[in-house]
């Protein structure tokens, strides 16, 4: 992560845009518990404090990103590296309440010492659940509510995925990008006392001999490798209650998917949208990615006023003088 995002933020910081940055507070707890005894956890825990205290600084927001299997996790003290392939307590829905509420609130607390000293009164008002399984919304909604948390940011327009530790169906119609809702991600209410901000999809383009070509050879090239370490959970998809599979003719919009080949798309995309969320796993950039980012957001600065002001577009409630 620290590395990745260091690369990242002078791009956006040229533009005067700030980044969301969820932070995987479930990893941050586990790093917590094990630096009693180990020092490499220590030091890590240390660094990526102060990489957050130093993006709060920047004017970047830092939020909780929860995986609660991280609490299966196995270290390999010598080799210092983590294995994650216990995949039962994935999802939010296999915690009892008290686990839910010892996660929640360890998180948040978590991150609230890690930024005091830079900014005491920051406010940890927002979410993205990890795998994005934000379903079913009352298991997350007494957490919010008690927690404070008032903006989710897991929805991914027109995608659904079904698979042994990912669930999650997002394919319903939307009214916008921005929304406010009360008791289900996917049910819009304006008198909801949450906002949804959803994240873009693209249509899907087979990749074809070119693409394929140029794929490979970046990835034959430091330029075009990762620059973050580690390997995503290898899921194994399966039906879903009514029978159908995942979303394959979508994609989420990313900077990892940000390649020579696919920059019209994103160009034409924000030609016709106002509001695009990208979301990014920094660790899965590479320098390709960030060089078309880079011409992307020059493109658009020529032409739109770009702006990163969320609270600008979240609706108030109906009823609510400005």
């Amino acid at each position: 992560m620290i590395r990745p995002v260091d690369r990242v933020l002078p791009i956006l910081e040229r533009h005067h845009l700030a980044m969301t940055f969820f932070v995987d507070t479930t990893f941050l707890l586990e790093l917590e518990r094990r630096s009693v005894t180990n020092v490499r956890c220590r030091a890590d825990l240390d660094r990526i404090a102060r990489q957050l205290r130093e993006l709060v600084q920047r004017g970047h927001h830092v939020y909780p990103h929860i995986h609660p299997h991280w609490a299966d996790a196995r270290y390999d003290e010598e080799r210092h590296e983590w294995d994650l392939s216990e995949l039962r307590r994935y999802r939010l829905s296999a915690l009892d309440e008290a686990a839910r509420v010892a996660v929640f609130e360890g998180s948040l607390d978590l991150l609230r010492s890690m930024l005091a000293p830079v900014a005491p009164a920051a406010r940890v008002s927002a979410y993205r659940a990890g795998g994005w399984c934000i379903q079913p919304f009352t298991d997350f909604r007494p957490h919010f509510l008690r927690c404070g948390i008032e903006r989710d940011m897991s929805v991914l327009a027109g995608m659904r995925r079904h698979s042994n530790a990912v669930d999650y169906d997002f394919t319903s119609p939307l009214p916008g990008p921005v929304y406010r809702f009360s008791t289900d991600v996917m049910q819009p209410d304006p008198d909801g006392p949450f906002t949804e901000v959803v994240i873009t999809s693209i249509p899907s383009h087979p990749r074809g001999l070119v693409g394929a070509l140029v794929d490979k050879v970046l990835w034959r090239i430091p330029y075009g490798r990762q620059m973050g370490d580690g390997q995503g959970v290898a899921f194994v998809d399966v039906p879903g209650p009514d029978g159908s599979m995942g979303t394959v003719d979508r994609e989420m919009v990313s900077i990892e998917l940000l390649t020579v080949m696919r920059y019209r798309a994103y160009a034409r995309l924000i030609d016709r949208t106002p509001f695009v969320q990208f979301i990014s796993h920094p660790k899965m950039i590479t320098r390709h990615n960030l060089h078309m980012l880079e011409r992307l957001l020059d493109r658009c600065a020529s032409r739109y006023a770009l702006t990163s002001d969320l609270e600008a577009l979240v609706p108030r409630r109906s009823g609510v003088a400005a």
